[in-house]
């Protein structure tokens, strides 16, 4: 079954409640107070107001708590199925119900769908469009089988009339909307005494990051592109031609930096030039070499460079570049564009055919607006740079960090005091300027769990090496956070064991953590909690 059909039929389960609802809340109100009678004679004593035992079928209930906490009432019951006895092809629909002498509203409800009712709602569902519409007016709690337990936990803002409030739960028994066969039974008398929650425990974690090896030659690449303007028929370059002044003064500020570094020293300059598909591919060929000897000679003749260190490349026709910039642009029949691209070996077979799809639309837009941005020449610049004293490494790092070695800026940054902006700083910049590198990753995620911005430690840890005790650590770190416990305790038992000593004490930590939502959940705070206010449909007012 495919994702979005499945959703389909997830949601359409959901909407089938809003219709065995409306059902229910005509014939509510008339059986209220006959029900509300014969429940309290079967309810719970006094003494054991907090636990309410279904006979017929054997669900239980046991309410935690209802109680106000600020502006919002939030009720917690555990609903326990385990002794549940629901046959295949029955159902059975949940609603607890906030109620007091004079109104009362209706919670989202749990139904509980026995293997072949439920397969009978898919069906069903699949072929009935209109309950979709009903969907966002009722939405259920939960959708479950009749096993195990479930922990109702929901939050509604809280009115003066809740001060003396109860709570009830309506079982539909068949899961069919028969007011003979609903039975409403009382599982909580007033609210909760009142705890006061210990405050949320803000988790103290400690951090891995690893020391990058030293690298023994420092090889860099700097590249830029120059979009050139020749006349009809050149391949000269003219430095005042349309365009080019701007695209040379691009290529030549990028030689120029780095001829002029004393740190640096040149170990080669390639002009690679590329040419658009249109004409032959002989004919491009011949265009994208001379147009890379024309960009030679020109900054041959205009740096400083040796000559001997210049070579020029033939790209030819440059349909990677093609590639990358079609997946962008709004053209019609791009799918047939690229099927073609994937399927004609033959480069002038490729482009007669695609200059024909469409009645030729598309390949005008190509032509005019894409074409253009393919004829070019690359120019790349390999050089290496010279190992930095502390000193050299710490100024370079604000203004040409990308001269520095990981290792270099490990060094900076553990001359400034650890979890500071200045030795996070340091971990971000390594991260941008080796955006691909496992341990700059690792040591950025760490950065980023630092100052709690989750989004990014997860985007960086999925690019370190999760084979090393840090990763499990940090890993360990960022579940802890996002409130995962029983995962982060398996990441953290592993990077203890791998002797990590700072693991010891994020254990620790995890365990503070889970006292305090345990602390704070018993006392009837969360939050976490979601208020969610009934739809005015679900209000009943008591007469």
């Amino acid at each position: 079954m495919s994702g979005i059909r499945y959703i389909t039929i997830v949601l359409g389960i959901f909407l089938c409640l809003s219709v065995d609802a409306q059902r229910q809340q005509l014939g509510n109100a008339r059986n209220r107070s006959a029900k509300t009678e014969s429940s309290s004679q079967d309810g719970p004593s006094e003494s054991d107001s907090r636990s309410t035992v279904s006979q017929r079928n054997r669900v239980q209930y046991q309410c935690n708590y209802m109680k106000q906490s600020g502006d919002s009432l939030i009720v917690d019951v555990d609903i326990d199925m385990s002794k549940m006895a629901l046959k295949a092809n029955h159902a059975q629909i949940i609603t607890p119900v906030i109620g007091s002498s004079t109104e009362e509203i209706e919670l989202p409800k749990v139904m509980i769908q026995g293997t072949t009712r439920n397969k009978a709602f898919i069906r069903e569902l699949e072929l009935d469009d209109q309950a979709y519409e009903e969907f966002e007016n009722n939405l259920p709690y939960a959708i479950v089988k009749p096993k195990g337990k479930l922990n109702y936990h929901i939050s509604v803002p809280f009115e003066p009339w809740m001060s003396d409030a109860f709570l009830d739960v309506e079982e539909d028994l068949c899961g069919c909307g028969d007011q003979s066969k609903i039975a409403r039974s009382r599982v909580m008398e007033g609210l909760t005494k009142d705890i006061i929650a210990d405050p949320v425990y803000q988790v103290r974690p400690q951090l891995a990051y690893i020391q990058p090896e030293v690298e023994v030659i420092k090889n860099r690449t700097e590249i830029g592109n120059a979009y050139l303007d020749f006349p009809r028929g050149k391949n000269e370059i003219y430095p005042d031609f349309g365009n080019n002044p701007t695209e040379l003064a691009k290529i030549d500020k990028m030689i120029r930096t780095i001829a002029t570094n004393e740190d640096i020293t040149v170990q080669g300059v390639y002009m690679t030039g590329y040419a658009s598909p249109e004409s032959s591919l002989k004919f491009n060929t011949e265009l994208s070499r001379a147009r890379s000897e024309s960009m030679m000679r020109y900054f041959v003749n205009n740096s400083t460079i040796q000559a001997g260190l210049f070579e020029t490349r033939t790209g030819g026709e440059d349909w990677d570049g093609f590639r990358r910039l079609l997946e962008d642009y709004p053209v019609s029949h791009k799918d047939e564009i690229f099927r073609l691209m994937k399927t004609i070996g033959d480069l002038d077979a490729r482009e007669k055919a695609i200059s024909k799809i469409g009645d030729g639309r598309p390949y005008k837009i190509i032509y005019e607006e894409l074409y253009p941005k393919l004829r070019r020449v690359v120019c790349e610049v390999n050089y290496t740079v010279k190992d930095f004293s502390l000193e050299e490494a710490k100024e370079n790092l604000a203004l040409a960090p990308q001269l520095l070695s990981l290792n270099e800026m490990y060094i900076v940054a553990n001359t400034y005091e650890a979890g500071s902006p200045e030795f996070l700083k340091v971990f971000e910049v390594a991260r941008e300027e080796f955006p691909d590198d496992p341990v700059a990753n690792l040591n950025g995620a760490a950065a980023a769990l630092a100052k709690n911005n989750l989004r990014e430690a997860e985007r960086y840890l999925k690019l370190a090496d999760p084979s090393t005790p840090e990763y499990a650590n940090n890993m360990g770190v960022f579940l802890l956070l996002k409130g995962s416990y029983s995962e982060a305790d398996t990441y953290l038992k592993r990077a203890g064991q791998e002797g990590m000593q700072v693991a010891a004490h994020n254990q620790r930590e995890l365990r503070k953590k889970l006292a305090n939502v345990n602390s704070r959940r018993e006392a009837g705070a969360d939050e976490n909690s979601d208020n969610t206010r009934p739809s005015s449909s679900q209000r009943r007012r008591i007469r």
